[in-house]
């Protein structure tokens, strides 16, 4: 058993020992290794995918910034009168039925084309009064003077179409009486 070990020592011994020219061979390897010149296409592209997405990354970011706060802002779900009370939203149909109903029965003239046109612009302002108090409501939150100032927008919007039919009426009996003097 010494024996064999004394062997097996002696044996690597002889296998540990390197030839020569081992030296030289590897410098010559270590040489053509670092001075080979990469022509790999893959890492071109690879580093062309990295450029685009870092400047369209940048273009992405730039332009999320320019975006103004009323678009970041989580978009509330548009709520209607009807879905706080039905009541509420018979009473908005009733208004704005009695609304349309008055719009169609005007006859549109020359002599009656100025009122008619002051009259629509005080409408349209009460209109887009009426679509931002709209949007202010939420589901969670149910918030009385908004409904009233809801409903007292639309009592005003039929006032005033009356009102123009009354002006429209006293118009054409003005009209009417000077027609036959």
């Amino acid at each position: 058993m010494k024996v064999e070990l004394r062997d097996k020592i002696k044996r690597e011994k002889m296998l540990r020992e390197l030839s020569k020219d081992h030296r030289s061979v590897f410098e010559q390897k270590l040489q053509r290794e670092l001075h080979r010149k990469s022509t790999n296409p893959i890492k071109f592209l690879m580093i062309a995918a990295s450029v685009l997405m870092l400047f369209s990354l940048g273009y992405l970011l730039t332009n999320e910034q320019n975006v103004p706060a009323q678009q970041l802002e989580t978009p509330v779900s548009k709520v209607s009168l009807e879905e706080f009370s039905p009541e509420l939203k018979k009473i908005e149909n009733y208004y704005l039925t009695a609304i349309s109903f008055e719009m169609a029965n005007l006859k549109v003239t020359d002599e009656n084309k100025m009122i008619l046109d002051g009259y629509f612009e005080k409408m349209k302002i009460l209109t887009k009064e009426y679509q931002l108090e709209s949007e202010k409501l939420q589901i969670d939150k149910i918030d009385e003077q908004l409904i009233n100032n809801l409903i007292d927008n639309l009592q005003m919007r039929l006032q005033l179409m009356i009102d123009l039919k009354n002006e429209l009426k006293k118009l054409k009996t003005q009209q009417n009486e000077q027609h036959t003097i």
